[in-house]
């Protein structure tokens, strides 16, 4: 009995040590996407031993912000999940590093993340029309950023090649 006494105690010592040494390291499960990197702890949106937070979620991502920078059928369906008090991490997730997926089940984004950071968005909505119905394929959008991308491309930036951005690019900023 005394070695689990002990195993225990050194355990806690441990844990103590490493969370007022350095409470991100011991805690975090992973960096934060670029959507929150600018977050300055992790009480923004968590509650202490409890984990994240549906009301400090909504307090950055009101309806407001999120309506204006949403197509008007993903802020339909944002509305609904809550209204419905759907926790937002049934859907989102965090800690995947910058460049990571925050949405569960999301498809891969077929452009690779190296399409951000080219075009400078943040989302797929900068370039594609979403339907109201998750099985509706996008279409392209008549945006600067579109435009752009095809005349820098000189013919190799056409529907159906995209995904191929690393043949060309070697993940630089080219």
């Amino acid at each position: 009995m005394p070695v689990v006494a002990l195993a225990t105690l050194v355990l806690i010592m441990w844990i103590g040590w490493g969370s007022v040494r350095s409470p991100a390291a011991l805690w975090a499960p992973g960096d934060l996407s670029r959507y929150h990197v600018d977050i300055a702890g992790c009480t923004h949106c968590h509650e202490p031993f409890r984990g994240p937070s549906q009301a400090r979620c909504v307090a950055c991502h009101s309806d407001r912000s999120f309506e204006r920078r949403s197509a008007p059928a993903v802020m339909t369906w944002y509305r609904e999940m809550v209204a419905q008090q759907t926790a937002c991490t049934a859907c989102h997730t965090e800690h995947r590093g910058a460049l990571g997926q925050i949405t569960h089940r999301a498809k891969v984004n077929p452009h690779g993340e190296f399409v951000f950071r080219v075009t400078g968005t943040s989302s797929c909505t900068a370039c594609h029309e979403f339907g109201t119905r998750v099985v509706t394929r996008p279409t392209l959008r008549e945006e600067l950023v579109v435009r752009q991308l095809y005349e820098k491309g000189r013919g190799a930036h056409q529907p159906g090649r995209m995904a191929q951005c690393l043949d060309c690019h070697g993940g630089g900023g080219q």
